[in-house]
């Protein structure tokens, strides 16, 4: 009998020590699930913004000439990236477009008519 209370008495404390860290962890609203994919895209914003504070901050560091040349070389990478945006737009929107026609010419010409 004594090792099945010492058991038990065991099962007890580790089921306390769980529930005192669930307690610890778990947010105030017990309603509320974390959503990874929102916690992911904020830290990337985060990150995002630190980098270009950081950016900012040596561009403002620089003097003279190096200045202007931080700006333009700054500046040209920014509207290079811009340029691969829009054309990858483009290209996705001239793929859609191809496909709805292929869609159709083959709706109209090439599949065999229901009979009757």
């Amino acid at each position: 009998m004594s090792q099945t209370d010492n058991i038990e008495e065991r099962f007890r404390e580790l089921e306390r020590e769980v529930m005192n860290t669930q307690a610890n962890s778990q947010p105030q609203n017990p309603n509320k699930r974390a959503e990874p994919e929102y916690v992911a895209v904020e830290q990337s914003v985060d990150a995002a913004k630190n980098s270009l504070g950081s950016l900012v901050a040596w561009i403002n560091s620089l003097t003279g000439a190096t200045k202007v040349a931080a700006i333009v070389v700054t500046g040209l990478v920014a509207f290079t990236i811009l340029n691969f945006v829009f054309k990858l737009v483009t290209a996705a929107i001239s793929i859609g477009i191809m496909a709805l026609i292929g869609f159709i010419l083959y709706k109209v010409f090439l599949e065999p008519s229901p009979s009757k």
